[in-house]
């Protein structure tokens, strides 16, 4: 009878074991298809050009995924067509409008990463030690302070 228990016990631990298994292959699953995305959606953010005109067209404004201000693009003219101070207000505009757009784009290519995230338990919940992809997530969507205003 010590042989049975013995066999029944290696039976439920075996069972536990493919179950646990089969746990983390789901996880394994899910995190390689993130994987696969992350590198589709870093092209994406690295790639991404936000712009934004002043309301006499100016100028322009280019900024990057993070809101980062990469150009400014002023017309010949501007000078002749408004006065310095208007033309810092409309600029500063331009750039708040560019950094809002660029925050709105980012969190649109960010969504996949989020759907994944939080439909799954975090890889450093099931293995002490592991990257957090929350963590991750969380990374990839900051954004640098918006630009002060004029004064």
């Amino acid at each position: 009878m010590g042989d049975r228990v013995e066999r029944w016990e290696q039976e439920q631990i075996r069972s536990a074991n493919a179950g646990l298994r089969s746990a983390l292959d789901a996880i394994q699953n899910d995190f390689d298809r993130e994987i696969d995305e992350l590198g589709e959606i870093q092209r994406k953010l690295a790639a991404m050009k936000i712009h934004a005109t002043t309301p006499k067209n100016l100028a322009r404004v280019t900024v990057n995924s993070s809101g980062m201000v990469t150009e400014i693009t002023i017309a010949d003219d501007a000078y002749r067509r408004s006065t310095p101070h208007q033309l810092t207000e409309d600029l500063n505009a331009a750039i708040r409008g560019a950094v809002e757009a660029a925050t709105a784009a980012r969190e649109k290519v960010l969504a996949p990463i989020k759907t994944i995230v939080d439909g799954m338990a975090d890889l450093n919940e099931i293995i002490p030690g592991a990257p957090s992809l929350r963590n991750l997530q969380a990374v990839l969507s900051r954004t640098s302070p918006p630009p002060e205003p004029s004064r």
